[in-house]
């Protein structure tokens, strides 16, 4: 237990202080949106490239792990979508939102640092598999659902295309394939590049817990609650379970492959929820009170998962 809460308290500690320094109006807005954008733009691309140029990849790799943990995150996501259709009746337009918030995972922001801290290096490849193929797979699925709620089908396909472009081009993804490729072709960094992009690499995990914790300080709390805590209830306990269950009693997956389909199937409701309801004008205040609670409350939850599974 003392090596979950050395992983985890400096993690949420970080996390906190860009909270605090958001509402404290040290960063406002623009510095949070700015902070956001390095991160997402160089630091996480740069770490990304130089752990994949230097991971040492496993004789054989399970597949099944993310079946796991992609089985549990749509399942989880179809689940929030009744939840929201029959439970609190939501419009369609705003359907896919819930789904989102239930089923998309803090991947980066948290799952890297949380994960591997408390794994090891072991857990690299297999963590970043499923932030390889994360938005691949549900930012599609939410456009797709989010135009059929509002009866544009012919835009959807549009839509599609454009979300396409857009992951092949989103700097995350790039900087993962970039170094696998340069990992395969058995290339180096040149002593001057390997220089510059070190300190950029190690400085992008807590920039990047930074960032969520100040972006978290700009959410709202009040109003409309029970929505929100609902959807961060099937984030933080459903998703793991259902990956859990698949992931063990089912496939029989080993260490460190179960481990991390779990762990980072609990990782509460990613930022992204909250940019694609304030950007589809669907339910962006619950999609913003999910992502701050869901958050809020992984300090416990993931807390107990490292606990059960490391």
């Amino acid at each position: 237990m003392s090596i979950i809460l050395r992983t985890v308290a400096p993690v949420f500690a970080i996390v906190a202080v860009g909270f605090f320094a958001r509402r404290m109006g040290v960063l406002g807005a623009v510095g949070t949106r700015r902070l956001v954008l390095f991160v997402f733009n160089a630091a996480i691309p740069v770490m990304l490239f130089r752990s994949m140029l230097g991971a040492d990849f496993p004789a054989s790799i399970e597949w099944g792990f993310l079946l796991a943990f992609y089985g549990g995150a749509f399942a989880t996501y179809a689940i929030g979508i009744a939840v929201a259709w029959y439970v609190f009746d939501r419009p369609r337009e705003e359907l896919a939102i819930y789904g989102m918030a239930a089923g998309f995972s803090n991947t980066v922001l948290l799952g890297i640092p949380l994960v591997i801290g408390a794994l090891g290096d072991e857990a690299t490849v297999p963590v970043f598999l499923i932030i390889a193929f994360h938005s691949i797979t549900l930012l599609p699925v939410s456009v797709a659902l989010l135009q059929a709620g509002r009866g544009t089908g012919e835009r959807s396909v549009m839509g599609l295309a454009r979300l396409g472009i857009d992951v092949v081009s989103n700097p995350i993804i790039l900087g993962l394939i970039a170094g696998l490729i340069a990992n395969f072709a058995g290339w180096s960094l040149p002593g001057i590049l390997d220089t510059a992009t070190a300190p950029l690499a190690a400085i992008a995990i807590p920039c990047a817990l930074t960032a969520l914790g100040a972006s978290l300080g700009g959410y709202p709390l009040a109003g409309d609650l029970p929505p929100a805590f609902a959807m961060a209830g099937l984030k933080l306990i459903l998703h793991p379970v259902l990956a859990w269950i698949l992931a063990v009693p089912i496939l029989g997956l080993g260490s460190p492959w179960a481990q991390v389909a779990v762990v980072m199937a609990g990782m509460p409701s990613g930022a992204m929820v909250y940019l694609f309801g304030a950007r589809y004008d669907a339910a962006p205040n619950v999609a913003a009170r999910t992502v701050l609670i869901a958050s809020a409350l992984s300090v416990i939850t993931v807390s107990v998962l490292l606990a059960l599974m490391v």
